[in-house]
């Protein structure tokens, strides 16, 4: 049948063309939403604090002796919630300068050899006025040169390898030893309350205060040649601390102390 002379084939009818609009131009209504970098770390940090909290209720664990099964989920938890999260700030390669290294004198002459109890004291002091323990400014007429440290999560060998490790990461902490302990016939132990910030993974981490047992063995020198530190509290229970202090299960914070080698 004929098409009547006022209707055109759709093939003949004029097209006409949308206008292009950006996204700039698009209604606000119409815009992806997206959220802000605080408001994503804060729903990440909630959102693997309510899957850890869900995990341990189905779990039923409770004691104080943890199996070693709650202890591998709290650790994989807390790796987990510091991998996942967004790191503001630039992240682990946002840490503290290491130029600090350049104002210790590492050519300064050994520490004559005195008993056990006068080294330990002095030490003592020395750690608490430097703050080496945290900032990495160590004096090297302490330690000998073969120096290695070791801790729960990391180790290093040389004395410059730890004061580059302990300042790149500690540097916005503080430590405050309390105790010395004679460990005869050739070590020594200082437990110190450590708080403050950390500088990874990114800058301003907040770490819980806890103590920290630094045990340190003398060689026949009279000099420092290792240290080994233990913490009060385990790693995942400081990570957690840092991303979800209001779990239920984490241990509370260290009260103030009041140096007696400041």
């Amino acid at each position: 049948q004929a098409l009547s002379s006022d209707v055109q084939p759709r093939s003949d009818r004029p097209r006409t063309a949308l206008p292009y609009m950006s996204r700039r131009q698009h209604p606000p209504c119409e815009r992806p939403r997206t959220l802000g970098a605080t408001r994503r770390f804060r729903l990440a940090a909630v959102a693997a604090s309510v899957l850890l909290a869900s995990a341990l209720r189905a779990s039923c664990w409770a004691g104080p002796q943890a199996p070693p099964r709650r202890e591998f989920l709290l650790s994989v938890s807390a790796a987990a919630a510091s991998a996942l999260l967004p790191l503001p700030g630039g992240g682990a390669n946002a840490a503290a300068d290491p130029s600090f290294l350049e104002g210790i004198r590492w050519d300064e002459p050994k520490r004559r050899k005195t008993g056990l109890r006068e080294l330990a004291e002095d030490f003592t002091r020395a750690f608490q006025r430097s703050q080496w323990g945290v900032n990495g400014r160590v004096q090297p007429q302490f330690f000998a040169d073969d120096f290695v440290f070791k801790d729960p999560d990391v180790s290093t060998d040389g004395l410059r390898a730890y004061a580059k490790g302990t300042g790149t990461v500690l540097s916005g902490c503080r430590a405050d030893a309390v105790d010395v302990q004679l460990m005869e016939p050739d070590s020594f132990a200082i437990k110190w309350r450590i708080e403050g910030t950390a500088n990874v993974p990114f800058p301003g981490l907040f770490i819980k205060p806890y103590f920290v047992t630094s045990t340190f063995v003398v060689n026949s020198d009279g000099l420092v040649a290792s240290e080994r530190d233990s913490f009060s509290i385990p790693s995942w229970d400081i990570l957690l601390s840092a991303f979800a202090p209001w779990l239920p299960f984490l241990a509370p914070s260290e009260p103030p102390v009041l140096s007696p080698y400041a």
